[in-house]
């Protein structure tokens, strides 16, 4: 037997590899989850011209009284694809010269908790602060339980924060703790928490 202790991080090693996702979806699967989100809350689908390469996956406008919003969104396969859905998120920000009612989402389908923190953390924090700076939301949209669970960001619209699986409350930290695709025990999830507050 070993004299030295045995830390958290030396089990996390030795864990073997997680798939990126929770549950396997197609980008169509997820765009028409998105989709039926979208209408459900009130909102009309503008028509996409053409699905070019630089352009968003989906736009939308809901009407409320006295003011129009809109949501432009990209979609994404996994967390790894999250810096490029920021980047093109910006280009499109900047062509249209937005109006401060207009809110950017990236998209994903459901991602295991532990990808989700490790490619937040990455860096020093870059995606999570790329991410606020720009006060773009994340989305993680399950189009078989037909639910969105906003990670990151919140829109500036009330009705479509009640419609997300859980409402935004606090920031990044405070929706892990509620995250509903758990896959990790609460003990590791704690320690990462604490981890990303240094």
């Amino acid at each position: 037997m070993s004299e030295k202790k045995f830390s958290s991080k030396e089990l996390i090693g030795q864990l073997r590899p997680t798939p990126d996702l929770a549950y396997e979806f197609s980008n169509e699967e997820v765009l028409e989850g998105v989709k039926f989100f979208i209408k459900y809350v009130g909102y009309t689908l503008e028509e996409q011209k053409e699905q070019h390469s630089g352009g968003p996956d989906f736009s939308a406008t809901g009407k409320a009284p006295e003011v129009t919003y809109r949501i432009i969104g990209v979609l994404r396969r996994n967390m790894k694809e999250v810096a490029d859905g920021i980047a093109q998120l910006q280009k499109i920000k900047n062509e249209i010269k937005t109006e401060d009612k207009t809110e950017y989402a990236i998209v994903l389908p459901p991602v295991q908790e532990r990808h989700l923190i490790d490619y937040m953390k990455a860096d020093g924090n870059k995606l999570y602060r790329d991410l606020q700076q720009n006060g773009f939301m994340l989305w993680l949209c399950n189009p078989k339980e037909k639910s969105i669970f906003c990670c990151q960001g919140a829109s500036r619209d009330k009705r479509v924060n009640e419609y997300f699986r859980i409402k935004p409350a606090g920031g990044f930290l405070g929706r892990l703790a509620a995250m509903p695709y758990l896959t990790e025990g609460r003990k590791f999830q704690e320690e990462l928490m604490d981890s990303m507050e240094q």
